[in-house]
């Protein structure tokens, strides 16, 4: 295992043995590894939706303040690699593939997962570089999550909403444990979750680990002034802290909510004594260039080609996509044929109902991974909606049929092809289109 193909083959091959829930593994694995995650300090975020934004951010202002900062993310768009940044920049190659080779006794021995080989590595990659502070992204869950054996500075917690029910729960209030879980003793959390059962799972989870619950708006209060190509212009007020005017750096009404989510968690820190350097103008600095020093890609992200406008959007459930929906009609904008794939573990009519608000017609794919919904099992379901479907069924041959559908419809200034439904459809998606480019 000496180059970078035979790397991601191996762990790529990890995924067979599924999700573990459970610390066993990764407390073994990281304790050979020399405790990684104890020798630099983290943030940690976990919800629902809006986490990778959310992370995003934190990470963008953390970088404008001079620190060296990490960022674990999942799951990657295009290349693995995006997965492990440092001031943005991917994990070099032959670093990830010395990690791998170091690690795989240990990761056989133990029958580790994927997410924690990954994992592991990343904590290893940002210990040995020596960030200043990393920012890290649950995977699924929280509390039995592999990235829940860090002691962070803060715990971030976004929303909570019904997903993955076969692993975390079928209520509100189940999911909102897992995610609580999180919650460490004496470690600030703050949440936008506004459901009175999830909060009443946060505050008591809270009380019982002795720490504070911080609620984002009675931290922070935004004021939108207005928005531009999507994204809003926003002011906010804190405590000893004004921010803006400022234009944030992702499209969509729901990232002042994230937004805000993550100047509260700074707030909450700067108050008792850490990342003292971060001042209003990294802040916004951090707002407005968050894509650019992070790489965060497809939220709402737009291309243009020579066939007509394409936008994409990594919404991979109900409450996404009707965040998405909303965004886009709330700008007028209408997308008269979207591509959209989704894995067998989503409401995947629930987000196509979502959708026919929106579109006419749906191009049902599949993307090459095993979790994918058939596209065919999409078209039977698009059908019973009653949304117009045509068959891809893959991604590259769902866009080329896309843009004939939409045909010059898609360069008048308020349409668009829609991509969506889940990281992995955007993510071949990309690949696709850059490669035609």
């Amino acid at each position: 295992m000496n180059t970078y193909s035979s790397t991601l083959h191996w762990l790529y091959g990890l995924q067979y043995r599924g999700m573990k829930f459970g610390l066993r593994n990764i407390r073994e694995l990281l304790r050979e590894a020399g405790h990684p995650e104890r020798r630099f300090p983290s943030l940690h975020i976990a919800g629902t939706n809006g986490k990778g934004s959310t992370s995003s951010i934190l990470a963008s202002v953390l970088q404008e303040a001079g620190y060296r900062t990490g960022l674990y993310t999942s799951p990657h768009l295009v290349r693995f690699t995006e997965r492990i940044r440092i001031n943005g920049v991917e994990i070099p190659e032959r670093r990830l593939v010395e990690y791998a080779r170091a690690l795989r006794p240990w990761v056989e021995s133990l029958q580790a997962t994927f997410f924690e080989a990954t994992t592991c590595i990343a904590f290893l990659y940002f210990a040995d570089e020596g960030v200043d502070v990393a920012v890290i992204e649950t995977g699924l869950g929280g509390r039995l999550d592999a990235t829940n054996t860090l002691r962070p500075l803060v715990s971030v917690i976004t929303n909570v909403g019904l997903e993955h029910t076969e692993f975390l729960g079928t209520t509100l209030t189940a999911i909102a444990r897992e995610k609580a879980g999180i919650i460490k003793k004496g470690i600030p959390v703050v949440t936008s979750a506004r459901e009175p059962d999830v909060l009443r799972v946060l505050r008591n989870t809270a009380a019982l680990r002795k720490t504070r619950l911080f609620l984002s708006g009675n931290v922070v209060e935004p004021t939108v002034l207005g928005a531009r190509s999507g994204c809003s212009l926003v002011k906010m007020k804190a405590q000893r802290l004004s921010v803006g005017p400022v234009l944030l750096g992702l499209s969509g009404e729901h990232q002042v909510v994230n937004a805000s989510l993550a100047v509260a968690a700074l707030q909450v820190l700067r108050s008792r004594g850490e990342l003292e350097r971060i001042t209003t103008g990294h802040i916004e600095d951090g707002l407005r260039r968050v894509q650019k020093n992070t790489g965060l890609r497809a939220r709402m992200e737009e291309l243009t080609t020579p066939a007509g406008r394409i936008l994409m959007d990594v919404a991979h459930n109900p409450a996404g996509m009707e965040t998405l929906v909303r965004s886009l009609s709330g700008r007028g904008i209408r997308c008269p044929v979207t591509v959209f794939g989704v894995m067998k573990d989503k409401d995947a009519e629930a987000m196509l109902t979502a959708l026919s608000r929106l579109t006419s017609t749906v191009v049902a794919v599949a993307p090459g991974v095993g979790r994918s919904l058939p596209a065919a099992e999409v078209k039977k379901l698009a059908k019973k909606i009653g949304i117009h479907v045509i068959l891809g069924p893959t991604v590259p041959a769902g866009i080329r049929k896309a843009l004939l559908l939409a045909g010059p419809e898609t360069l008048a200034k308020s349409s668009r092809i829609l991509i969506t439904g889940s990281h992995y459809v955007v993510g071949e998606a990309l690949s696709y289109l850059e490669k035609r480019t």
